[in-house]
């Protein structure tokens, strides 16, 4: 199953959290083709977060982290530079 890995920093992680969560922006990243999206946040600092996705396939995964709808979320929710972002085949699972 192909992933997506991605390491933001953030300036608010609520304000983020509540847009990521909103019904519009699930429904962009089904479209995108993301089948399930887990969000993690730093333990010492709210400000790291990692997101775990997992997608239909990488090539739509790839658009949906260079679309314009992520990047008007960034841009409006608080995120800080740029993102750290990993494509991976899941290998096993145990």
């Amino acid at each position: 199953m192909p992933y997506m890995l991605v390491r933001i920093t953030l300036n608010n992680f609520s304000q983020w959290k509540a847009a990521w969560d909103s019904a519009e922006q699930v429904q962009i990243r089904k479209a995108y083709g993301c089948i399930s999206a887990r969000v993690f946040h730093g333990y010492e600092s709210t400000r790291e977060a990692v997101i775990l996705m997992e997608w239909e396939d990488i090539p739509q995964a790839k658009e949906f982290g260079i679309s314009d709808e992520l990047r008007d979320l960034m841009h409006h929710t608080g995120g800080a530079g740029r993102p750290d972002v990993l494509y991976m085949d899941e290998v096993t699972r145990s």
